[in-house]
């Protein structure tokens, strides 16, 4: 099937021998993702069999050009063989397993606390020790027992119920065994075979290049593009338009979840180089944490869907409480199973592939492990789909194996960095020798387990929150803010509650309730824009005043934050930001004077409210005629303005540049305080009275 390929862009061009096009394909690569915008390869690299095959990045499809790639000063015949001489050879099949570290204050078998909730604090990475937060049972000493935490469990089953899944009642503990050395007992105790929860879905959207830039403010309009080189006219506007397509107008696409097991993490190795030689260290803290691990059935059909839906899921948990998302820690974690599907003549058009069934003809898939960025998934599949492509297009299919991810280059074919290095082969099958856990009975969800008197669907009807949907739908209703504010809200759980406590004040102390009100779009654009300003400066900032790099997932590296990113860390609580919001409806302060209390109130002053701070630092709007004639009256006849008044009684051309400069007088001996608007009609009266008394 030869088709025109006008409507597929972000196309990656790939040479067919493999060594060659890996290289070209990752630095590439590494071009179109640095530079988000850009959605076409600026080079083509071509070999001596002109065969050539590129990657849609959204749809995940795999093309091959029937022609020769043209000279350089060929551009409209290159259009033209893009355009026309394009054949879908593979389609991309991605499933995914997501490992969710639950936020609970101890591990799943044992007492030992966990990292993170061990205190009230947040600590730094590389504050905390090693094997610190470890338990005899964490260490597999002889004759411990295991005892199951049942903070874990119901937490498990509010993700569980916030993915849709079905939970089941009884649900049974086995081992898995193999061998690693951060696993100390020799296996893991998880529930592949009985496991907590099963058949659930998800709704998501394909995720954007432009969803870096919306997180940091910009809007649609203003967002920025290169131009790509080797494209027409034609090819720029069609790209454009899915662009803005995927930015939040994109359908969506629902994932099937075939389970979610509860099981228990491994620990770490840390690899050191020492001289020449290099020395692996195993730290037990993480080992024993509670984890769910979210398996999906393989619905994905490209990279840009595989880190849409990990994003999806990431912030779904957060916010329901039962996990950080913080990826860069480790604390959310993927593993994608990639393959490819050879695409025949007369298949359906790619927008029309079920995703329920797996295609004709489907390859082995590979697992690639650990992958903690929505940047690695995307680079990670999009590398070893072009992989296996290569392979299968040289008649060398790829076999079941387990790969692993490099950001950092290891090799002189990629120096940039971006490719995946197997960890093992497994052959026709992988022997786990799972057993039924003897030490643990099966896990059976009543009102006893679950520490109440309400059944199972009871307790998740009582403990579930609100859900993001139902977050934003209703402060929009309720509040009538737009949804670019309520989506900033909801990304940051306690932004609710401060939010909706600082419009509370607010209208407390306006005694507003006139319809339409303006405190919750105040509230809104100040928390969104100036306080949280504030909380990322405070996170980011070292003592010599730089700020924290961001991660290659486009989210800030926690490991190197004072504190995360998230106004629970904030100083200014809601009474004290409703209270300051009150004091800019009234015409109290002004903006500038409300935007210096608010620093004072983070940074130095924690306890005094909005009015002490402005009475402190005399910041008052005066706003009273009265006493604004009299300063204006004072200004316009003082003595050494008395050559700007003489110029401004005459008339002329420059009457107005004098009243600009009577304006800034004026402010000045207010020391600013002066309501701009009141000052200026104040001001014409006093030069009017001023005009109308002097001598003809």
């Amino acid at each position: 099937m030869i088709g025109n390929a006008r409507a597929y862009r972000a196309i990656i061009p790939v040479q067919h021998g493999l060594r060659g096009t890996l290289r070209a394909v990752a630095n590439s690569r590494r071009r179109l993702m640095v530079k988000t915008s850009r959605r076409c390869s600026s080079t083509e690299a071509t070999d001596t069999t002109n065969h050539n095959m590129l990657i849609d990045r959204d749809t995940g499809i795999v093309w091959e050009t029937l022609s020769s790639s043209p000279s350089s000063s060929g551009d409209s015949q290159h259009s033209e063989a893009t355009n026309n001489r394009l054949r879908p050879l593979y389609q991309t099949i991605i499933g995914i397993e997501i490992h969710a570290q639950l936020s609970v204050p101890t591990k799943l078998f044992s007492t030992a606390p966990t990292r993170q909730n061990h205190s009230n604090t947040f600590e730094r990475n590389d504050a905390v020790s090693a094997n610190v937060f470890v338990h005899p049972y964490d260490m597999a000493y002889p004759g411990t027992l295991p005892s199951l935490s049942m903070s874990a469990v119901k937490a498990s089953v509010i993700s569980a119920a916030a993915l849709n899944c079905q939970i089941h009642e009884t649900s049974r503990f086995e081992r898995k065994h193999y061998f690693y050395p951060d696993l100390p007992n020799g296996y893991q105790i998880t529930q592949q075979r009985w496991p907590l929860a099963s058949n659930g879905f998800v709704d998501f959207r394909p995720w954007s290049n432009n969803q870096r830039q919306l997180k940091k403010g910009k809007q649609n309009t203003n967002l920025r593009r290169g131009k790509p080189t080797n494209c027409n006219k034609k090819h720029d506007v069609s790209a454009k338009v899915i662009m803005q397509s995927n930015q939040g107008e994109s359908e969506n696409i629902q994932l099937r979840i075939e389970r979610i097991q509860l099981e228990q993490d491994t620990g770490k190795t840390i690899t050191n180089s020492i001289a020449s030689a290099s020395q692996s260290q195993i730290d037990l803290n993480r080992a024993g944490c509670a984890l769910i691990e979210i398996v999906s059935h393989p619905d994905l059909r490209s990279a840009h869907e595989a880190a849409g839906v990990v994003e999806k899921i990431r912030k779904l948990l957060k916010h329901v409480g039962t996990c950080d998302g913080r990826m860069e820690e480790g604390s959310l974690r993927c593993d994608l199973n990639v393959s490819i599907a050879p695409i025949f003549e007369g298949d359906l058009a790619p927008s029309h592939i079920q995703r329920s069934k797996l295609p004709e003809g489907n390859g082995h898939r590979v697992e690639v492990k650990n992958l903690n960025s929505l940047r690695q998934i995307i680079s990670a599949a999009e590398y070893e789909v072009l992989r296996q492509s290569i392979l299968a297009r040289n008649n060398t299919p790829t076999g079941r194996e387990t790969r692993t991810f490099h950001v950092k280059p290891i090799s002189k074919e990629f120096p940039f960095g971006g490719e995946t290095i197997i960890i093992r082969k497994k052959g026709d099958s992988v022997d786990y020798r799972f057993m039924p856990e003897p030490d643990i009975p099966p896990l059976i969800l009543d009102e006893e387990s679950l520490g109440s008197n309400l059944n199972l669907e009871e307790f998740i009807e009582e403990n579930m929150p609100e859900l993001p949907e139902e977050t934003v739908a209703r402060l929009m209703n309720d509040y009538r803010i737009s949804q670019d504010v309520a989506d900033v809200i909801i990304n940051d759980p306690p932004a609710i509650k401060l939010f909706e406590h600082a419009v509370e004040t607010a209208k407390m102390e306006l005694n507003y309730n006139e319809s339409p009100d303006p405190v919750p779009t105040m509230v809104g654009n100040w928390l969104c824009n100036d306080l949280f300003a504030l909380v990322k400066k405070s996170a980011t900032e070292d003592g010599n005043g730089n700020s924290a790099l961001e991660t290659d997932s486009g989210e800030e590296s926690y490991g190197s934050l004072n504190h995360p990113i998230s106004v629970e860390f904030s100083t200014v609580k809601g009474d004290r930001l409703g209270s300051l919001i009150a004091m800019i409806a009234n015409g109290i302060v002004s903006t500038s004077m409300a935007k210096k209390i608010l620093i004072i109130m983070f940074k130095e002053d924690l306890q005094s409210s909005p009015m002490e701070i402005a009475k402190s630092n005399g910041w008052r709007v005066i706003s009273d005629m009265n006493t604004l004639i009299q300063l204006c009256e004072s200004v316009v006849f003082d003595p050494q303005n008395s050559s700007q008044l003489d110029q401004y009684r005459k008339g002329g051309k420059f009457q107005w540049k004098i009243e600009k400069f009577l304006i800034g007088k004026v402010m000045v001996a207010s020391n600013g305080n002066a309501h701009p608007e009141c000052m200026k009609e104040a001001l014409s009266s006093v030069l009017q009275q001023v005009t109308s008394s002097s001598p003809q």
